[in-house]
């Protein structure tokens, strides 16, 4: 199995050992000065002069400005505008699509999410694998919101509708839980450049009150959190039903979808999602199955930002209310589609994004007449897949 710390390594001694490959080693930064970018910014494989040239920009969204300063960094530094080069991401947008244009690129996408799930959470099949899905559960819910900074604000409004809706009670909720890196949600909704809506900001001012930081696991946001399942003492189960999953892309349109999508799928539990309209559509088309069954799901085909939010927290809401007996009986038609998406990911799900990544790597090698012959597809197929 294909460690995901490798990733870059493994694809470059298989698919791409011809091609002066680019990565960025720590995600993406924050410098947009092209001037002071050094080696230690990035990886680069292979040196050698070469007509094909990648680079990886998979572990985040597209950011059109961000990513432009490196491409150009990388022309300037090695010529790539006199060779092929290709842009490899893990998202559908109309942003990318636009950046190749612009750029004259070529394009690769992978599920690269897809993959560092399966490596971070290997461990939880034995974990979880005969975990009782029909029980009684402490609480309803969980929301992990330790983030809460420009792009990620609309969690301030989702916090700020729980509150409103009297549902703290009913779940374990993290807001604003950083290392002080960052500022809290009365500095985000002062700013005038803030993603929130007027209406999101007033009503946070209205029913967040004091409310600062509300914590579950731990009180400071160590560097792995983003691959964490929060466990409680003893590494016992928190003992919750409903996962409400705030994803890392909301407000751009963008198909795309990060490991937190994963974190209830492992852990046997229905999941709403917020992201960007038409993503539950997106990650069904990898196999897995959502809860239209149960509940209203056009919550994400709603364009509106605040009443796509607004949608799921009155979702959550009509649950928590439901009677004992009722919510027995709404997880026992949930327990076949819970237990469908936990073998789903630990099966089928790691083929269905190899076959992708070598058919998308195929395609791109036709495009750009780079001759393939001599690659072990098939050998590269059972490592990623196993």
């Amino acid at each position: 199995m294909l460690q995901i710390d490798h990733v870059y390594e493994f694809l470059y001694l298989t698919l791409f050992k011809d091609f002066c490959v680019f990565s960025l080693p720590n995600g993406v930064p924050s410098n947009l000065d092209i001037n002071s970018i050094n080696k230690d910014d990035i990886h680069i494989f292979n040196h050698k002069d070469t007509d094909f040239k990648i680079f990886f920009w998979d572990q985040e969204p597209i950011s059109t400005g961000l990513t432009s300063a490196y491409i150009d960094f990388f022309k300037y530094k090695t010529d790539l505008d006199k060779c092929a080069v290709t842009l490899v991401t893990s998202e559908y947008s109309k942003e990318f699509d636009q950046l190749l244009i612009e750029k004259d690129l070529k394009k690769l996408y992978y599920f690269f999410h897809g993959f560092a799930a399966l490596d971070w959470y290997r461990g939880f099949y034995a974990l979880n694998y005969e975990k009782k899905i029909i029980k009684d559960y402490k609480f309803d819910f969980i929301s992990l919101n330790r983030i809460i900074t420009n792009d990620r604000s609309y969690r301030i409004y989702l916090i700020s509708l729980l509150k409103e809706s009297n549902l703290f009670k009913n779940g374990q909720i993290s807001f604003n839980v950083t290392d002080n890196l960052f500022d809290d949600w009365q500095d985000e909704v002062a700013d005038p450049n803030t993603k929130l809506s007027n209406h999101a900001c007033q009503h946070a001012k209205t029913y967040l009150g004091s409310i600062n930081k509300l914590v579950i696991d731990q009180d400071k946001l160590p560097g792995s959190a983003s691959a964490d399942i929060v466990r409680s003492n003893y590494y016992l189960d928190i003992n919750c039903f409903w996962h409400i999953v705030t994803e890392t892309v909301f407000y751009y349109d963008k198909l795309h979808l990060t490991e937190k999508i994963f974190k209830p799928i492992v852990s046997k539990q229905p999941f709403m999602l917020l992201a960007s309209p038409g993503n539950l559509a997106y990650l069904k088309s990898y196999g897995f199955k959502t809860f239209d069954s149960v509940i209203d799901e056009s919550y994400d085909l709603i364009e509106d930002n605040d009443r796509r939010i607004e949608a799921v927290v009155n979702q959550l809401h009509w649950y928590c209310n439901l009677t004992p007996g009722e919510k027995t009986d709404l997880i026992k038609q949930l327990e076949p589609i819970i237990e469908h998406n936990f073998h789903h990911f630990y099966g089928e799900f790691r083929h269905i994004i190899t076959r992708e990544l070598i058919t998308n790597t195929k395609t791109l090698f036709k495009e750009i007449g780079y001759d393939d012959s001599h690659l072990a597809y098939d050998n590269i197929y059972k490592v990623l897949s196993n």
